[in-house]
């Protein structure tokens, strides 16, 4: 499960902004999990709770927002969410191939919240 090293990473950047900015403690952490990221949610929930547990962090909210996957078109250039990964259609041109992912890709913290 490849998802437990991506959370070691996780825990890796909360601590050094822990530091960075003095928190004596973290309340929240959210990661943003695009489409195309290749990471499983429940498993990334299951690897905060087991690489946390017996820590300090183990009280904070671990919060993971879902990335949804958006494309803009490589013929027209319109931006939009496609029913499936693997056939996408344009809605303006009907352009099937050759589309730049926008979002769907990411996989980071976005915010951490402490004290």
């Amino acid at each position: 499960m490849h998802e437990m090293s991506l959370i070691e990473s996780v825990v890796r950047i909360v601590r050094e902004e822990q530091g960075r900015h003095g928190l004596s403690r973290v309340l929240k952490v959210t990661l943003e999990n695009g489409a195309l990221a290749g990471a499983v949610t429940d498993a990334l929930e299951f690897a905060w709770e087991g690489l946390t547990r017996d820590t300090d962090l183990a009280a904070a909210e671990f919060v993971v927002v879902e990335v949804p996957l958006r494309v803009a078109c490589g013929g027209c250039g319109v931006e939009f969410a496609p029913e499936d990964r693997y056939f996408m259609p344009c809605p303006a041109c009907g352009l099937e191939f050759g589309h730049r992912v926008v979002a769907g890709r990411e996989l980071r913290v976005v915010g951490i919240e402490g004290e």
